[in-house]
């Protein structure tokens, strides 16, 4: 396997290991790593098909979604004030919180 590389702004610092597929989410990114979702691909301007996505945030060490975090700074809103409700219809669409989906 390759490595993936991600800008990931974690200063060096060190990551979660990928769980078992279906395990409950730690965060460490390895999907948005590997590559952007529909969803960034399509409401993120001009970004890539291909790379790690745009809107990975690396926080309390761990990965999050910045389009389920803050999804108007991403797409581009003139106003934050759906971002909570953008940001819930996201995540479920992402199916966020039902288990690592990504498989090696």
């Amino acid at each position: 396997m390759n490595a993936i590389m991600a800008i990931d702004g974690t200063r060096g610092g060190r990551l979660p290991v990928k769980p078992a597929y279906g395990s409950p989410c730690n965060g460490c990114g390895f999907c948005c790593a590997a590559e952007p979702c529909a969803v960034a691909r399509q409401y993120i301007p001009n970004h890539p098909v291909e790379g790690p996505c745009r809107a990975m945030e690396f926080e309390a060490d761990r990965f999050v979604c910045g389009m389920i975090r803050r999804p108007g700074h991403y797409m581009r809103l003139p106003h934050d004030w759906a971002e909570e409700v953008i940001g819930a219809m996201i995540a479920d669409a992402l199916g966020a919180g039902r288990g690592c989906d990504a498989e090696l």
